[in-house]
């Protein structure tokens, strides 16, 4: 979820409250509060550190009392003694941890995927309820806000809102999802991964995505739906990303492992000519592909014609990867492909790994296992 629907839950629950300290910093404080979780992306140098940590350790409910208790001492002036009708350290612990818990929830119900388990598990939790960026959500509690001196029953409602309308979308999505696999099977086609996610306007549009066999191989369907979940537009077609293939990349690099973790149904196509590096001196046969995620595009033709006029307009998150045969690369495990160089590319951010060679997992320290990284 974006930063400013963020801390405009906060605000919202601040003023919510029957009796707050008297400070012009309690209503910021709560917002500042709400938003903090996605500092992460501060601490976050590299394009494999932006994956790992971002929506991670920080976002995390074994962690949150300890972020609690971190912003809690950071909003002094809610439990400084000369503050009329401070509250007590206690109060002002479980205030932020509240609202860490409010900005986890609205980030997992969005389609990105959150790493709520950490440092336990790596795994993703994502409900698909809400776009990432949804003005129904936004805009109601930014009015509220602005109003908020005309009664508290408005922020009563405002705070409701953050909980039943992504509540709903959740609930939508779960139907129109049972109702895309009626279809399919209607029409006895043999899909698997059916997942329904959220278009820009969401509730009124959503995708489907979902893979299919077929005499190319493995792939990845995309259909834009309307608000009833009814086809809007034809199938669009990808090649998917080979299981064993994403396997064994996985298996030599950190780098792969971490991504493949990250996407939802990968998709794979040759590499750019311009994109491709040039092939290691000996090695025969080499490919060079890229990987990359359908989650983030959009069924809707005038929101993608909006998507491509942003500052370095490109598919948003990229692995692309430079493998040769086993017999052109030796010492590869099983036979498998050799990966020679990875390269990560987050075009929004302007992360770029740039071309190197892969790192292979390993145990990570305390250290690292504690943050999550790897």
């Amino acid at each position: 979820m974006d930063p400013v629907t963020h801390a405009a839950s906060g605000a919202v629950a601040m003023l919510a409250l029957p009796s707050r300290p008297v400070t012009r910093w309690a209503v910021p404080l709560a917002a500042l509060a709400s938003a903090s979780p996605d500092l992460d992306i501060v601490f976050a140098s590299t394009p494999l550190q932006f994956l790992l940590l971002h929506r991670g350790i920080t976002h995390s409910l074994a962690a949150m009392p300890v972020l609690g208790l971190l912003l809690a001492l950071c909003c002094y002036p809610l439990w400084r003694a000369s503050t009329p009708g401070r509250w007590s350290f206690g109060k002002v612990w479980l205030l932020t941890c509240a609202m860490v818990l409010m900005h986890i929830w609205l980030d997992v119900v969005t389609t990105y995927g959150t790493m709520i388990f950490l440092p336990f598990s790596h795994e993703r939790v994502r409900l698909n309820g809400v776009f990432i960026i949804d003005l129904l959500l936004t805009l109601p509690l930014l009015w509220a806000v602005w109003r908020w001196r005309r009664r508290r029953g408005l922020m009563l409602l405002a705070l409701a809102w953050v909980f039943v309308y992504p509540a709903l979308g959740v609930g939508l999505n779960a139907r129109h999802a049972a109702q895309a696999e009626a279809r399919l099977q209607a029409e006895n086609r043999q899909v698997s991964h059916l997942t329904v996610l959220p278009d820009a306007f969401a509730p009124f549009f959503w995708r489907v995505l979902f893979e299919e066999q077929s005499q190319d191989g493995m792939r990845v369907r995309e259909q834009s739906l309307d608000a009833l979940g009814r086809p809007r537009a034809p199938e669009t077609s990808h090649q998917a990303a080979p299981v064993a293939q994403v396997t064994a990349l996985s298996r030599q690099s950190v780098t792969c492992e971490s991504f493949f973790q990250f996407t939802l149904l990968p998709v794979v196509s040759p590499l750019r000519a311009g994109d491709a590096p040039e092939t290691p001196p000996g090695v025969q046969d080499a490919q060079a592909l890229l990987f990359y995620d359908l989650r983030f595009g959009s069924g809707l033709a005038f929101v993608r014609r909006l998507m491509a006029l942003r500052p370095h307009a490109d598919i948003p998150f990229q692995l692309m990867v430079e493998t040769a045969p086993a017999e052109a690369a030796p010492g590869a495990a099983n036979g498998e492909p050799r990966l020679l160089r990875e390269r990560l590319r987050f075009s929004d951010s302007k992360r770029d790994s740039h071309w190197q060679r892969p790192r292979a997992p390993r145990p990570p320290t305390l250290a690292e296992w504690l943050v999550g990284l790897r």
